[in-house]
């Protein structure tokens, strides 16, 4: 069995949904819903995991929350913000929370090519995952300037910041739930999935 990873995980749950025409964070899986079904996941590998939310919807669960400072805008890099400012001196795992399929081996691949990367990202023959890896929360200044100046380019942000990324083959692996479709494919595949 794996050691922990020492670092937090945060799970981003704090989007507006509007492809999928309901909160995927609420989605149910089996008996529980997408954030929860993440949260177990991410704490077999993490001592800590936390979600990244604009307001406490989990109402029934007890989960660890970080709520955005700006709760009327969306954006990844507000939510980035918020979490940069909360943590001191540390990587921080990020994840959506419509991404399920991720497994361990590649979460503890970016893990052991951390080195001292402002940015290290998951990367795939046709995308770039800016929310899934790690980043440090020394990238809250930048984050602030950029939230500042109206710039809610993540992709220019990691850029900025001198993002790595590492590759991946399995595309499927890093698929985001965007769609009802995207959601009932997934269920029906999700036991055979082997996490």
């Amino acid at each position: 069995m794996s050691k922990k990873i020492p670092y937090p995980c945060v799970i981003l749950c704090g989007g507006k949904s509007s492809r999928m025409g309901e909160d995927k964070s609420l989605l149910q899986v089996d008996d529980k819903n997408l954030t929860f079904y993440q949260y177990e996941k991410m704490s077999k590998i993490f001592t800590q995991v936390f979600i990244s939310t604009k307001k406490d919807k989990f109402h029934c669960q007890k989960l660890p929350l970080i709520l955005d400072e700006n709760n009327t805008s969306y954006s990844p890099l507000i939510a980035l913000n918020s979490i940069f400012k909360s943590f001191k001196n540390t990587y921080i795992f990020i994840i959506s929370v419509d991404t399920p399929n991720i497994n361990k081996e590649s979460i503890y691949k970016l893990f052991n090519h951390l080195k001292s990367q402002n940015i290290l990202l998951a990367n795939t023959k046709n995308h770039k995952h800016y929310l899934c890896g790690f980043y440090h929360s020394k990238n809250y200044e930048k984050s602030l300037q950029f939230l500042q100046e109206n710039n809610h380019k993540l992709a220019l942000f990691c850029d900025t910041m001198n993002a790595e990324f590492i590759n991946f083959e399995n595309e499927d692996e890093f698929i985001n739930l965007n769609y009802i479709d995207d959601y009932k494919k997934w269920l029906h595949e999700k036991n055979h999935t082997i996490f």
